[in-house]
């Protein structure tokens, strides 16, 4: 094998002849891809993206580099669809390269090419049973929560499958699961809910009632009721009557509520009212 030097000697020698083509391509075959790419970027456009694309396909389709220099040339990554099978190894550092290098000319938010790809990600990984992981790409991807009735939608409880029978997808660990994610975005934006997820905190109060705790299933009725007194054309009249009617219920495990009215007289907690 040559040295470095004698490669390097004889792609000097070609461009002292004015064989740029010939000098590229040696330095192509012989890996010099340095000498390669800014040769190139000095000829033409198809020149240049010939040698980038000569360069990248150098890479195994499984490296994360790959990935990257697919994005950056504005095509979907075959990872994306890819990932999930044996050969392919992790499909972590192939979201992460995509997520750490953003396409988009400001920097802040990822590009519709970004977007898409690991939306595309999350799609595979669900197709071949990784359910967590498909997720939690959709949530990077922020992707919206739709509704149990649309079977299109790739996000409605974290966890859970909407493909299931509702009974074992909307179990109390899911419920959980998404209220956990939903707190969380909310520390950073107060404002932030997931308007098809007030549904199943109903749901999830009225289990805590039906399990004798009427005082946690409160706090859900009035956080749900808070929520949908601000909007309420957003949410359907039959969830806001169920609302009411199981606050009403509920109001009098309120010591707070009792104190307040001295066991007389009581009136509804002004959340309720606004229903």
């Amino acid at each position: 094998r040559q040295t470095e030097a004698s490669v390097t000697k004889k792609f000097r020698e070609l461009l002292l002849f004015g064989n740029k083509k010939e000098a590229l391509e040696w330095a192509m075959t012989q890996g010099l891809w340095g000498h390669a790419l800014f040769l190139a970027s000095k000829m033409d456009q198809r020149t240049y993206s010939s040698v980038m694309i000569r360069f990248a396909n150098g890479l195994a389709l499984t490296d994360p580099l790959q990935t990257l220099y697919q994005l950056m040339s504005g095509r979907q990554p075959t990872a994306v669809t890819s990932c999930g099978d044996d050969k392919w190894g992790d499909w972590r550092p192939h979201l992460a390269m995509i997520l750490s290098n953003s396409t988009s000319k400001s920097g802040n938010n990822s590009s519709e090419l970004d977007k898409k790809s690991i939306v595309t990600l999350g799609d595979t990984l669900s197709a071949r049973g990784f359910l967590l992981a498909a997720h939690f790409c959709y949530l990077v991807a922020q992707v919206e929560f739709g509704n149990y009735s649309n079977k299109a939608s790739k996000l409605v409880l974290l966890s859970s499958s909407s493909s299931l029978s509702f009974d074992a997808f909307a179990t109390n660990e899911a419920i959980q699961c998404t209220e956990v994610y939903e707190y969380a975005r909310q520390l950073a934006a107060p404002e932030f809910m997931i308007p098809s997820f007030q549904s199943y905190k109903f749901l999830y109060a009225t289990r805590l009632a039906e399990h004798g705790r009427p005082a946690e299933a409160l706090q859900y009725c009035e956080a749900v009721g808070n929520i949908l007194a601000k909007s309420a054309s957003t949410y359907s009249p039959s969830l806001i009557d169920q609302v009411y009617q199981l606050g009403s219920m509920l109001k009098y495990s309120d010591p707070q509520f009792l104190t307040e009215n001295d066991g007389t007289s009581l009136g509804d907690p002004s959340w309720l009212t606004a229903l």
